[in-house]
């Protein structure tokens, strides 16, 4: 009957409408839990680096390729770019192009770009494996992780701008395009 068929109906769409209801609730309450998350880490990332934005960059010590002794108090005068990176980090490799570019195209103006390679067990064998023309000419592999401690390396690819009285200038989380109009005006300024 015209009843029966009604209540059946209205069970029906009352049954469709919970279950709509419940899938916009779980996608409401997933993308609030997602950008509660991306807020979190984004501000804990920012309070971090706030004590490296213009204080003097902790000192590294490390050894070059060629052997030759390093420090950043040792490289006072050029504005530094750190970079650090791990071949297993798709996103560390895909920038090492454009950071090779940025080191060509500020190398008579003061810059110099140190990538410090996270991995233990790597060593200057690396070069073997990689398209050298597409790497940095500084690769460092031989440096003590301890003095990463204050640059909080938790996320590869991670950037830190120095300028040349050595005062952190700018700290870049995550991979950026070193050939971006905006990135090289911000180096410039740094460097002038």
């Amino acid at each position: 009957s015209i009843d029966t068929f009604n209540r059946n109906h209205m069970a029906m769409d009352s049954g469709i409408n919970k279950k709509r209801a419940r899938d916009i609730w779980l996608v409401v309450a997933t993308t609030f839990i997602l950008v509660g998350f991306m807020v979190y880490v984004s501000t804990g990332w920012k309070l971090k680096s706030d004590g490296l934005l213009g204080n003097l960059a902790p000192e590294i010590e490390f050894t070059m390729e060629n052997g030759e002794k390093g420090s950043l108090i040792k490289r006072r005068g050029l504005t530094l770019l750190l970079s650090f990176w791990a071949t297993w980090c798709e996103p560390c490799m895909k920038e090492m192009p454009a950071l090779r570019m940025l080191e060509k195209h500020f190398a008579d103006q003061g810059f110099l770009l140190l990538a410090f390679s996270l991995e233990e067990s790597l060593g200057e064998n690396i070069r073997g494996g990689l398209a050298s023309d597409q790497m940095p000419q500084n690769l460092i592999f031989n440096f003590s992780k301890q003095a990463l401690r204050p640059y909080d390396v938790r996320t590869i690819p991670l950037s830190v701008l120095i300028d040349r009285y050595g005062v952190v200038r700018k700290v870049y989380v995550g991979p950026r395009n070193w050939i971006d109009v905006d990135e090289l005006k911000e180096i410039e300024r740094i460097l002038k």
